[in-house]
């Protein structure tokens, strides 16, 4: 039977079971997800091979790992907005495709300057893909899976950086550093393939921007999971001004909540980029042995999957915005435990696994709540917007933490600092929470 044309994309995908096909787009957007972690760390191990060879200064490749950032930034901003003027698809495959291309240059290098420039392109594709990629699990999938595979989206990121580090450790000595670029290029050449047959474009996006033959785009997704096919397409809605990009969150509209979840955003990096980064540094200057101090990555990076699964589950029954904001409420009072735990190793270790636990887990509630906060014509765009203010509290946490270390503040102080960072997502989506509960109280009001 043929469906009506009232039937949008979101409620086709959200109210059915999940078909073999969807569950295909979700593990396909995992696998990408993989690969960019794996991406991005590789020049983490390819540093000390990289040094030794060419004699780099730890300045000079300061540069070289700075550059990856400001790529993310930069694709996340001003790339990821451009899902919502063209589609998903298009700008997941070309970040692959870019991807592919970017990692082989950078294997092939043979100047600072070429390196910087290549890792600057390959975090351009990361910062887009991270919203898109978002974006394409939220559109197909329904209310049952939605949250949990956003965060199972979100763990890949850190499987790629595990696998890169053992295909980095059985390479390095064979073939040297420019192996591991070689290898991240075909990977991502391997996925555009792949992606070419069977990443699809969003129904969602195709209903609600209707480009040229758009009805036979849907039909043939239709067909492809089990869906009725429609007679004719939904009337539009309002036109979103897509071609501002990120500033287009700043129409009246979105902009209350815009402000608000980009604070919580910068709020949450300035937490997770400290915790990733100094960690095993505290903890060696607590007292705790340096080998025993640098296996603490194994404990945060469990107490990170744990979270981001946690969250997964719980809101796809609970409410996720409250449910986020609480998820910080957690990192703020384990974050000032930990501080004051000090040097009790176990204590110490204890807190430091529960700081990414719901550091972690809060920041899968936040891309779930960016997601679900947007229409689609200004989805990527939003998501883009949250991922892109987070890279500069990337930046902000480490330098911060650096200057209360040197500057000889006890440990308790310097982590009740953070505390207060890891306050700001929790007071905002609180607020954000309270606002969306009363607009609707209000639009129930006028409407009896």
């Amino acid at each position: 039977m043929a469906r009506n044309a009232g039937d949008s994309g979101s409620r086709v995908m959200a109210d059915a079971p999940m078909t073999a096909f969807q569950f295909v787009i979700v593990a396909l957007c995992c696998v990408i997800n993989v690969a960019d972690g794996a991406d991005i760390v590789a020049m983490a191990y390819a540093a000390p091979l990289l040094a030794k060879e060419w004699g780099i200064r730890p300045e000079v490749l300061g540069i070289v790992f700075g550059a990856a950032p400001v790529g993310m930034a930069i694709g996340a901003f001003f790339v990821a907005p451009l899902a919502d003027r063209f589609g998903r698809r298009i700008i997941v495959l070309s970040a692959v495709g870019g991807g592919a291309v970017a990692m082989l240059l950078t294997g092939i290098s043979t100047s600072v300057p070429m390196l910087a420039v290549t890792r600057l392109l390959t975090g351009v594709g990361l910062g887009a893909l991270l919203a898109s990629l978002t974006v394409t699990v939220v559109e197909y999938t329904n209310k049952r899976w939605g949250n949990f595979f956003i965060a199972v989206l979100h763990i890949g990121f850190a499987v790629g950086v595990s696998l890169m580090g053992l295909i980095a450790a059985g390479l390095a000595e064979p073939y040297g550093w420019r192996s591991f670029f070689l290898f991240g290029a075909a990977m991502n050449a391997v996925i555009f393939v792949v992606g070419l047959f069977l990443l699809p474009e969003s129904v969602e996006f195709l209903m609600e921007s209707q480009p040229r033959r758009a009805l036979e785009r849907i039909n043939r997704i239709f067909a492809r999971i089990g869906r009725a096919p429609l007679t004719a397409l939904p009337r539009k809605t309002a036109k979103v001004k897509t071609s501002l990009g990120v500033l287009s969150l700043l129409d009246t509209e979105f902009r209350r909540p815009t402000l608000l979840l980009w604070a919580a955003s910068i709020g949450y990096a300035v937490v997770g980029y400290y915790h990733l980064n100094w960690t095993p540094h505290v903890l060696a200057e607590a007292g705790v042995a340096t080998n025993l101090a640098i296996s603490s990555g194994f404990f945060t990076g469990t107490g990170a999957i744990a979270g981001n699964l946690s969250m997964g589950l719980l809101s796809s029954r609970r409410e996720p915005m409250r449910l986020t904001a609480y998820y910080f409420a957690g990192s703020a009072v384990t974050l000032a435990a930990f501080g004051l735990s000090a040097p009790n190793v176990i204590g110490m270790f204890a807190f430091a696994t529960l700081i990414s636990f719901f550091t972690l887990g809060g920041f899968s509630g936040l891309m779930i709540v960016t997601s679900r906060q947007y229409p689609a014509l200004v989805r990527s765009t939003g998501v883009g917007g949250v991922v892109g203010f987070g890279r500069l509290g990337a930046v902000i946490g480490p330098v911060i933490g650096g200057i209360l270390l040197g500057a000889g503040i006890e440990l308790w102080g310097s982590y009740l600092v953070f505390a207060a960072f890891a306050a700001v997502p929790f007071v905002t989506l609180l607020v954000l929470s309270t606002r969306r509960r009363a607009g609707g109280a209000a639009a129930a009001a006028a409407a009896d």
